[in-house]
């Protein structure tokens, strides 16, 4: 599959290929399922092959145990298949030694589950085929998922197609989507936020998520004004305390046990005099620093674009610095509950906090 998503051409995968890419040599069964752990589907996703097929791979089939009925259906089936003549034996013994054991043939439906210990799966760079319904809707079979990329994946929405549309009346104007053309303007990540918290309760095992290349990365921490809890003073009855509530993930609960997140953006800025044109900050003069310390490096050259400048530039340091300040907050949150430390990975030198002793 890996091969495939690196060396494939576009649309080169269907939901009937990829089946037959995994039976047996007879062509009879799949006994190969369970020997799958890791589904690499990095741009295979297509018309003919998406999320939603990629689902029906990972639902478990339901257990049917053979009743009565079943296995008399399976034995008249047999007899109809015989011979039209039936040589009648002289005596018991001949007849005894002449009888061929018929097993009755159970139904398909006792077969386990497809990928049943899958653990890694790759659903990156989707293109035009990323849809966070198709992907809400499977979630309840990635419950052992532990590794999983979402990379380049576009903002969590279940109306992406209604940002621009609205409905005008003569009191006021309302969005038809979840999330509209200035949500990142107006700071709103409500639907976003909502999104990505049904996805981590069904996603519990997660220990390594990839975000590469997506600009979303706020609605993991986001907290909303609107949405207030209240709680009791510790020290005083009759006192009460307001707390801004998070309507995303929670990273003491349903994704504790991630350790490690992926925040590079996708390609590293090269072009230094759009980095020196931009107003001194910490992170040009860190990204500068870099840049002189690893140009030589072969390993990390495939990062460099310095094709890209001026305001392609100063958007990726803008899109850097609110990668840190998610970084702050989910490390942050995991201090206050005393959760496990999360690697947050930008992809280049940007200096990592130090783990706790």
């Amino acid at each position: 599959m890996s091969y495939l998503a690196a060396h494939g051409a576009q649309a080169c995968l269907d939901s009937r290929s990829f089946k037959i890419l995994f039976q047996n040599e007879e062509g009879t069964g799949t006994s190969s399922w369970d020997e799958v752990r890791f589904l690499d589907l990095t741009g295979l996703l297509n018309e003919a092959f998406t999320i939603s097929d990629v689902g029906k791979y990972l639902k478990r089939q339901h257990s049917h145990l053979p009743n009565m009925e079943d296995l008399h259906i399976a034995e008249t089936a047999q007899v109809k298949g015989k011979g039209k003549a039936v040589e009648v034996a002289e005596t018991w013994e001949e007849e005894a030694e002449g009888l061929e054991v018929v097993q009755p043939v159970l139904a398909a439906a006792l077969a386990t589950p497809y990928f049943a210990n899958l653990s890694r799966l790759s659903l990156a760079r989707p293109g035009a085929w990323a849809s966070w319904p198709e992907l809400l809707k499977i979630s309840p079979n990635l419950s052992k998922i532990t590794h999983l990329s979402l990379a380049h994946w576009p903002r969590p929405s279940t109306t992406p197609n209604a940002a621009t549309t609205s409905m005008v009346s003569n009191i006021t104007t309302v969005s038809l989507g979840g999330s509209h053309f200035y949500s990142d303007l107006d700071d709103d990540w409500h639907e976003a936020t909502n999104i990505l918290r049904r996805l981590s309760v069904n996603t519990y095992s997660l220990q390594w998520l990839d975000l590469e290349g997506c600009n979303w990365l706020k609605a993991l921490s986001w907290r909303s004004d609107d949405l207030l809890s209240v709680s009791r003073s510790d020290h005083d009855p009759e006192e009460w305390r307001y707390h801004k509530a998070s309507p995303g993930p929670d990273w003491n609960d349903a994704w504790r046990r991630i350790t490690y997140l992926n925040f590079f953006q996708g390609w590293i800025p090269a072009d230094i005099q759009s980095l020196q044109n931009i107003p001194a900050g910490m992170v040009p003069v860190q990204l500068m620093r870099w840049l002189r310390e690893n140009k030589d490096h072969i390993d990390v050259s495939w990062k460099m674009n310095a094709h890209e400048t001026g305001n392609a530039v100063a958007e990726w340091i803008s899109r850097e610095k609110m990668a840190r300040t998610v970084k702050q907050e989910i490390l942050a949150v995991r201090r206050a509950s005393k959760g496990a430390w999360c690697n947050i990975d930008h992809g280049w030198g940007s200096p990592a906090e130090s783990k706790p002793s």
